[in-house]
This record gives structure tokens, sequence and C-alpha cells, in this order.
């Protein structure tokens, strides 16, 4: 892996993310854009073969895993019970899943392993610029032209997983359920979750988004609709379940655990809570000790590790991260983030701190990559890289496209 620069920019560039829906590249006047048009990382084919091989390896543990965190090994996960208990029933039956993105940090040596930091498994986004902005970056910079080539089928892997999931239903209806506008200003979960759609859709399927809000409970039929009255039977929401179980406030947590059946098929399942939890790499490290794939990681403790990354259980995007590296003169913590203050020991996961790699260019002095590899249905199917100034993935980290060349 090699970072290159490539310092002509395409007419209009700004102009065209935001057409494709990366229109949450620059959050306000003078924020410099998440999106990098000036810088790819770059793999050789036999790396991205690896990449691929590797990812759908580590999934399979993960399958694997949750029948150990489904066991209680880890008691109800930080969950209320009948949580824990709905994601287990919905395990059981096997209720269909449709995609994640891993999280890896990659020394960028050929034949060194992927390192797994953690796993997106309930409600990744970034979609827009995986599967759309990078491939035509690359086809409007012409980069074929120079030998370069390009890995990606997310889109069509959507669609395909659409089809697999209503193979049985003639007249299949979807909706998709997304935060409202005050939550999502920049319309950020909107557009993933429009283009969730739009593949649906190309499968035959009929699709309606909503906002999450406006989801209804009808206490005389005991089911769910939207807005307009309209029966709600398959639901991909985008929206974390971990959030959707512990909903309180507005007594739809009960609701949800009395009438979650009432719904026939949710995307994801309520499965995906064992996936989406960071006791899964603890889980891992139990169940694969020394893994070349894995760092080790323990739940609620250090574990005597020297260098480590403290993370939340159901933290994202760097929410709650404090790392601990003595060894890399590394300290990092957010004294005013909630998860310090009021979180116990038991709602963390130690994860030995292992140094992203550093890349130096003319235009971002300092660029540390993550690589996300996306997964559908079991297979490997694209890659976004996100690089960042610091130790931490955070909200200003950019996104980087990445090309395939010897």
């Amino acid at each position: 892996m090699r970072r290159e620069e490539f310092p002509a920019h395409r007419p209009g560039w700004e102009q065209t993310i935001d057409e494709e829906g990366l229109t949450y590249s620059i959050d306000f006047p003078g924020d410099t854009h998440y999106w990098n048009e000036y810088a790819a990382y770059v793999f050789t084919p036999d790396e991205m073969d690896s990449i691929r091989v590797q990812s759908e390896q580590i999934h399979k543990m993960c399958l694997n895993a949750v029948e150990y965190m489904a066991s209680g090994a880890f008691g109800t996960l930080g969950l209320p019970e009948p949580a824990f208990q709905l994601a287990i029933e919905s395990w059981n039956q096997q209720d269909p899943d449709f995609y994640g993105r891993f999280d890896f940090t990659y020394s960028g040596i050929p034949g060194d392993p992927l390192k797994l930091l953690e796993y997106n498994a309930d409600t990744p986004t970034g979609i827009i610029e995986a599967a759309i902005c990078q491939k035509t970056w690359y086809q409007q910079q012409r980069l074929d032209a120079q030998g370069y080539g390009h890995w990606g089928e997310i889109g069509e892997a959507f669609t395909e997983r659409w089809r697999q999931i209503f193979a049985a239903e003639t007249t299949p209806q979807l909706h998709l359920a997304h935060v409202n506008e005050s939550i999502d200003p920049y319309q950020e979960d909107y557009n993933n979750v429009w283009l969730i759609a739009h593949a649906a859709q190309l499968a035959g399927v009929k699709t309606k988004l909503i906002p999450i809000d406006e989801i209804i409970f009808n206490e005389d039929t005991k089911s769910w609709s939207d807005a307009d009255g309209k029966p709600i039977n398959n639901l991909f929401k985008l929206y974390p379940w971990e959030d959707l179980v512990t909903d309180s406030e507005s007594g739809y947590d009960k609701l949800l655990f009395a009438y979650h059946g009432s719904i026939r098929r949710w995307v994801e399942p309520a499965w995906k809570m064992f996936l989406s939890n960071k006791l899964l790499l603890a889980a891992l490290w139990e169940m694969y000790p020394n893994h070349p794939n894995l760092v080790p990681a323990y739940a609620g403790r250090s574990g005597g590790l020297t260098n480590w990354v403290r993370k939340p259980i159901f933290g994202r995007e760097g929410d709650g991260i404090e790392v601990h590296a003595p060894d890399h003169g590394i300290f990092s913590r957010d004294e005013e983030d909630e998860h310090f203050i009021h979180a116990p020991e038991s709602e963390f996961v130690y994860q030995q701190y292992i140094p992203a790699p550093l890349y130096s260019g003319l235009m971002q002095p300092t660029n540390h990559p993550m690589l996300g590899v996306w997964m559908v249905n079991g297979r490997a199917v694209g890659m976004g890289i996100r690089e960042s100034d610091g130790p931490v993935t955070d909200y200003y980290c950019r996104f980087a496209p990445h090309l395939v060349k010897e």
C-alpha cells in the first residue's frame, strides 16, 4: 500500500460530489472537505485479493462469536434483558442481514495481516463515498489509461442482496427509516438510506423513505404503520438497535419487545446487536487468542496491557475513546465526553493500541489511514479509506479513494 497524490483536480468536482449525495463533505463555512480530491491509496492486486480473503474469514469468526456471546459469557452485553433475548430469538430464527463494514488497520507492508479494530454491522454509513464518489473520481480522472484499476461492487452487491431477501415475495414493499432533519441537517443518513433504497428498487422492491419518528404503533390492531397509515411489514432502519431498545422515555422499548414480530422483517435484524457491540472484540480474543488478524481485547479491564485504547461498547464515530500509549507518547481523552463522566467500567472494552501507519504528503502532511471493508452476505465487496491527522479516526477525518496497480 502506498499513498499517491493527484494535484490535478476535476473541474467542478465539488458540485459533482454534492450531486452524487456527498452533501456532508463540508459541515460549515470555512470547513475543510471530508472528501479528499487530491490523494489515493494504491494496492497491488495481490494485496487486494488478500484483503478480501482475510475479511471474509474474519466475518465467519464473528458469526461464530455470536453463539458465544448469546450463551451469556458477557452477561446481557449492556442491554436490557428483554433486548438480549430479542437478539437471541432473531439469531435462532436466522433472520437475514444486509450489510456491514469492518474497520482495519494495515501496516501497508505486503504479507502483514489486517488488524481488526471493530465491526460496524448495524448502522454503517459512508456508502455514498465508497460506492459512488471514488468510482466516479477514478473514471473522470481517466486513471485506467495510466494502468490503475479500482475495486468496488457495493451497489451491485446491495441490489443482489435485496433480491435474495425478497426472493419469496411477488410484490415486495420496504419502508426505510432515517433520522429527521434536525438531527441530520446535512442529510448524511438520508442520502445513505436513499442509496440503499435505490438498490432495492433495482431489485424490484417498492420503497418508501420515512423519518423514524413517523413510525406509529396502532393500539387497536397491534400493528405498525407510517404517518400515511400504510402498514409497515418490512423495515430497514438506519438507527442503532441499542437506542431503540432503551427508548424508555417514549415507551417504544416495551412496545418493541411485545410487538417486534408485528413487523415481518427488520433490516438489520435484532441479532446485529451482537456484532455492533464492541464486546465482540473481547469475545473474538477469547475464542481465537493470538490470531494474526486480532488485537488483544478485554471487557472492562486493561488485561495487563501497557498501551491500550479504551472504547465504550456502544460508541460510534470515535466517541468516548481514550488512548493511553506511553510507549508511543500518545495520550488522548476528551474530558467533556459523557462516556467518561457517566459510564461504568463494565461499559468499556480495552484493546491493545496498534499504531496506524503514517503517510506524509504535500497537501496533508500527516495521514493515518484506516481501511473500511464492506461486507454483504459474507462477501467482501468494496473498500473505503478514512485518513486522520491523529490517533483516533473521528468526525474530522478525510475520505480518500483507493486504486489497484502493480
